[in-house]
Parts: structure tokens; C-alpha cells; sequence
């Protein structure tokens, strides 16, 4: 309809406890909708899919029910790899942009359309943050531990600069049992004082916490952890405040809606999940947030160069 600028969101967030991208969603289109400067011109939707498992065959089946409906664009999945790659891949067949809002597949980048955009910063751009803060602190001697293989792929670029340069990294690999207590007794014997821990936010507490039972989280051990939801580390139960921990969040808390998005999506988790405290935001739910604004203005500034072209 040209009353209607139609978007389509395939989610694979749980409905109890969830990462807050279906709300997320629905405030950016809200909030769109309602702005002055967009009366009188097309109304934004978005028709939400749900993705129980990930799975390329039944995402395949999906998007055969979106793609019909003119979409302008297909936003997500933030936690399913192989349905994201099919997504892109059909996207770019039928030249519709897709806004994945995931850390990258390092594989599947090689191969990545030009249909296809990703909000989430790169893996290069995380190595060199961390390199970059390797080098503000001087420091010449680091620890990697890694939460699973692929980390190895994900960091080439950190790792590079070090096979170039004198210094040293050792890395260390969580094994199967998922405990980091072995690798942390092995990291203090070895009196490596910087740590980069590549893992999720929850595996990355867990790590945290053991090595506060061993007596490692003080001034002498920096802490680099290379999520991008530093904001969601919960540090209260760390028993020594002096020791430097340090992360990424690329969540801007001073625009004139992040309070309003965080409160909303706060009420949510109460609503839903009172089991366990909110922590703040997930990544995914403002990214898919800028993603609904990032098409509805590119849409308008393709009618306004269109309209150029016409006069």
C-alpha cells in the first residue's frame, strides 16, 4: 500500500525472559509514527515472525511468506547464524536489504551480499579496540581466555599484532565442562596480570566470579572483556573495587530516548521475568531499534532523491 511502509522482523527471542526486541521494535515504529514531521506520509509497520530454532529449512519457509507482502526491508535474526545466512542469501537474490543486528559469522563474512547490513560492530573493530587499550596501558604480556574455538577466527587481527611484535599472548580455552576455574589457577601461576576474556556477558560473570573466589580481582589483574554488553556485567559482587575491569558498550545513554527505551523495556522484565533482576538493555533490542529508523529514513531520503530526479 503507499499508506504503508511495511518492514519484517524474524525474532528468535524467548517470550519469558526475553532480550526485549519485540518491544523494542514496536516503541522505534511507535515513536516514528507519532513524530510531526512524519504526517501525511506512509505509516511504518512491522510484521513480526517468530523463529523457534535455527533452522535454514524453516526460515527458507518464512521468508516465502514475507517476500510477497512487499517488505523493504528484513530485520534480524540476533541469535540463530544459519537462519541469518539464508535470510541474506535470499534477501540478496531478491535485492531487499537485510539489517542483521549479530556478531559476525566469521565464515559466512566472506561471503557476505551486498543486500546485507550488519549494525553490529565487526570483529576487526573489537581487535582493535582491544588493541588499542592493550597499547594506552603499555601493557606487553596478556592472557586470552576463550569461551568457544571460533574466538581464535574472531580476533585474528588482535592476534596478528602480536605474532608481529615482541610481545607476548597466551591463549586458553574453556574445555567442555565450561569451568574456568583450571585455566584461572593456571593464569595466576604463570602471575599473567592483563586477562581478555572473549565470552557472553553470562559467561563472562561466571569467569569473573571464580576468579574473585581465587583472589584474583585485585589491583594487580586488568580485566578486558570483548562483548559489547559491558552494561550488563553486574560488578556488586566483586569484593575488591580496586581492580580495573574494562569493556565495551555502544549504547549512547545520553540520546533523549534511551531512559524512556530502558524504563520500557525494564516494566517488561518485571512483567515477565521477576525471577531474576534487569541488568539493562540487551544490545540486540537497540540495534533492532536503529535498524527501524535506519530503513524508514533511508526509504524517505530514496523518495526525496526520486523526487529530485522527477522535477
Amino acid at each position: 500500500s503507499p499508506h504503508s511502509l511495511r518492514i519484517a522482523a524474524i525474532l528468535d527471542d524467548p517470550m519469558e525472559c526475553s532480550r526485549g526486541e519485540r518491544l523494542s521494535i514496536t516503541l522505534a515504529k511507535n515513536r516514528i509514527n507519532r513524530a510531526p514531521e512524519r504526517l501525511g506520509k506512509a505509516k511504518g509497520e512491522v510484521d513480526i515472525f517468530e523463529l523457534l530454532r535455527d533452522s535454514e529449512y524453516e526460515t527458507a519457509e518464512t521468508m516465502c511468506q514475507i517476500l510477497p507482502k512487499g517488505v523493504v526491508a528484513v530485520l534480524g535474526p540476533s541469535s540463530s547464524p544459519a537462519s541469518s545466512s539464508i535470510i541474506s542469501n535470499i534477501c540478496g537474490e531478491k535485492e531487499v536489504p537485510h539489517f542483521k543486528v549479530a556478531p559476525e559469522e566469521f565464515i559466512k563474512f566472506q561471503f557476505q551480499r551486498f543486500t546485507t547490513l550488519n549494525l553490529h560492530p565487526s570483529n576487526t573493530d573489537i581487535s582493535v579496540a582491544v588493541a588499542g587499550i592493550l597499547n594506552f596501558f603499555n601493557c606487553t604480556t596478556a592472557c586470552l581466555i576463550c569461551a568457544k574455538a571460533e574466538c581464535l577466527l574472531n580476533l585474528e587481527k588482535l592476534l596478528r599484532q602480536f605474532l608481529i611484535s615482541k610481545d607476548t599472548l597466551s591463549v586458553r580455552m574453556l574445555d567442555d565442562t565450561r569451568d574456568p576455574t583450571p585455566l584461572l589457577k593456571e593464569i595466576r601461576d604463570d602471575k599473567t596480570a592483563t586477562i581478555i576474556i572473549h565470552a557472553n556477558a553470562s559467561m563472562s560473570h561466571t569467569i569473573l566470579l571464580k576468579a574473585a573466589e581465587l583472589g584474583m580481582v585485585s589491583a594487580y589483574y586488568t580485566y578486558i572483556f570483548t562483548n559489547l554488553e559491558f552494561s550488563l556485567q553486574r560488578m556488586d559482587s566483586l569484593v575488591d573495587d580496586r581492580v580495573n575491569i574494562l569493556g565495551f558498550s555502544i549504547f549512547n545513554q545520553s540520546h533523549a530516548f534511551f531512559q524512556e527505551f530502558a524504563q520500557s523495556l525494564n516494566q517488561s522484565w518485571q512483567e515477565n521475568c521477576d525471577h531474576v533482576p534487569f541488568t539493562g538493555p540487551a544490545l540486540s533490542s537497540a540495534l533492532l531499534f536503529d535498524a527501524v529508523y535506519a530503513v524508514v529514513t533511508a526509504v524517505q531520503e530514496l523518495n526525496r532523491s526520486q523526487e529530485i530526479g522527477v522535477k
